[in-house]
C-alpha cells in the first residue's frame, strides 16, 4: 500500500554536483545538464555520490525558477529521499490512515502501534505548542485535554558500515525540539519521536533498526538530550518505509524504548 505516491513519473538522470544547500546539477538521458532544486537544508553527508542515478520531479509549473526537484538517488543501499518534506507527508499520511480508524491487517503487520494511539482522535500537522514552538503533528480528543505532540526527522545519513545516524550536522533546533518535547512530558502530555528513515531500501529491515543510532560523534549535545528525553517517558520511533520511484509505503514502524 502506498501511503504517499508521487504525483507525477519521476525523470531519471544522474547525479553531478550540489552546490549553494539548494541548488542541484544532473545529467539527463539526453545528455542535457539540468539545475534542479534540492528541498534539503541538511549536509547530505554520505548521499552525494556522483553519477549516481538520480531522479527528478516535474512541478509542472513552468513558472517556476527550478522547475524539477531532486526526489531520490540511487546509492550502495538503494534508494534514498532527500527532499526531507517527504518524510513529514509520509507522516501525515500514516496517521491519517491509523489515529481514529479501525484497526487493519496491513499496518498490523508493520508492528503500527494501535495501542499507543487508540485514545486520540484528530490529526492536526504544523501544531503551536508554545509561542517560539511548533510540532509537526498534534494529537487530540474530544474527551480530554491531553495532548500528544509528535516531531518528524528524517533521516539519510549512512557511515561506512551498516550504520545509519541522525544528525548529519548541529542541529540546534533539534535541540530545541527535544527541550520542548521533554517539556510537553513534564505539563502531563504525551511526545513523540519519529525517525523516519529515508534510505536503505535494499537493506534487510532487522539491519536498518540494529544499523540506526544518533550521531554522537557529530552533535554530541542533541546525543545526551535524547538520552535524557528517553528516561522521562518521551516516545521514540524508527520508521521504516519503503521507498520507490512510485511513492512510499510502510515497512515496519519500531518502537525504540
Amino acid at each position: 500500500m502506498n501511503l504517499l505516491k508521487y504525483s507525477f513519473p519521476l525523470e531519471k538522470c544522474s547525479f553531478i554536483n550540489r552546490y549553494k544547500r539548494f541548488f542541484v546539477d544532473v545529467m539527463s538521458a539526453e545528455n542535457e545538464v539540468k539545475t534542479v532544486h534540492c528541498a534539503n537544508s541538511g549536509s547530505m553527508k554520505s548521499c552525494l555520490v556522483q553519477n549516481a542515478p538520480a531522479y527528478i520531479l516535474d512541478s509542472q509549473n513552468p513558472k517556476r525558477k527550478l522547475r524539477h526537484s531532486l526526489e531520490l538517488l540511487y546509492l550502495e543501499d538503494g534508494y534514498a529521499c532527500l527532499n526531507t518534506a517527504r518524510a513529514n507527508q509520509f507522516v501525515e499520511e500514516l496517521l491519517n490512515k491509523t489515529v481514529g480508524k479501525s484497526r487493519e491487517q496491513y499496518f498490523i503487520s508493520t508492528n503500527f502501534p494501535y495501542e499507543c494511539f487508540e485514545k486520540w482522535q484528530k490529526v492536526k500537522r504544523e501544531a503551536v505548542f508554545t509561542k517560539e514552538t511548533r510540532f509537526d503533528f498534534c494529537l487530540s480528543s474530544e474527551k480530554s485535554d491531553q495532548k500528544c505532540w509528535i516531531e518528524v526527522k528524517s533521516v539519510s545519513m549512512k557511515l561506512i558500515d551498516n550504520t545509519w545516524i541522525f544528525p548529519d550536522a548541529v542541529t540546534t533546533r533539534g535541540q530545541k525540539h527535544l527541550t520542548e518535547l521533554m517539556n510537553a512530558k513534564h505539563a502531563g502530555d504525551e511526545a513523540w519521536l519519529f525517525f523516519v528513515l529515508m534510505r536503505g531500501s535494499e537493506v534487510d529491515e532487522n539491519i536498518l533498526l540494529k544499523g540506526f543510532r544518533t550521531a554522537h560523534e557529530i552533535d554530541a549535545k542533541y546525543a545526551s538530550l535524547l538520552e535524557e528525553a528517553k528516561k522521562i517517558g518521551v516516545k521514540i520511533a524508527l520508521i521504516i518505509p519503503k521507498i520507490s520511484i512510485e511513492g512510499f509505503s510502510l515497512r515496519k514502524f519500531n518502537c525504540l524504548n
